[in-house]
């Protein structure tokens, strides 16, 4: 089921039930992994397993240790009576950017194993 949020400021992000503060945009993905397995010496190929993945990119106006913590269980996006929920995450990378008006802007990406849709 694919989901369309049409009015960016309405969606509310919450990490393990608890409201992410200082979320300025919010990306999200999928990304495909396929692996080939070859016959040894002629590179003929045997076997190809593929693994899907999600991602959840945060750029933030506060720092993301307090509501976010490294390990989020379970991050959701929630806008009207539709409810994006993302199991198995961790963070995977933070990056710090200072701006010219000394202006600071996190970028949190979070990897999740699962997604699922509720309509609440």
């Amino acid at each position: 089921m694919n989901v369309t949020f049409l009015n960016g400021a309405d969606v509310t992000v919450r990490a393990d039930g608890v409201v992410v503060g200082g979320v300025i945009k919010a990306e999200t993905g999928q990304k495909n992994t396929v692996d080939k397995i070859e016959e040894y010496l002629t590179d003929v190929p045997v076997a190809q397993f593929s693994e899907t993945s999600y991602y959840i990119k945060l750029t933030m106006k506060a720092q993301p240790y307090g509501t976010l913590g490294l390990d989020p269980g379970e991050v959701s996006l929630s806008c009207g009576g539709c409810r994006v929920v993302y199991t198995g995450c961790c963070v995977q990378n933070v990056k710090c950017e200072i701006l010219p008006n000394s202006a600071v802007q996190y970028t949190v990406l979070i990897s999740a194993g699962e997604r699922s849709v509720e309509n609440v």
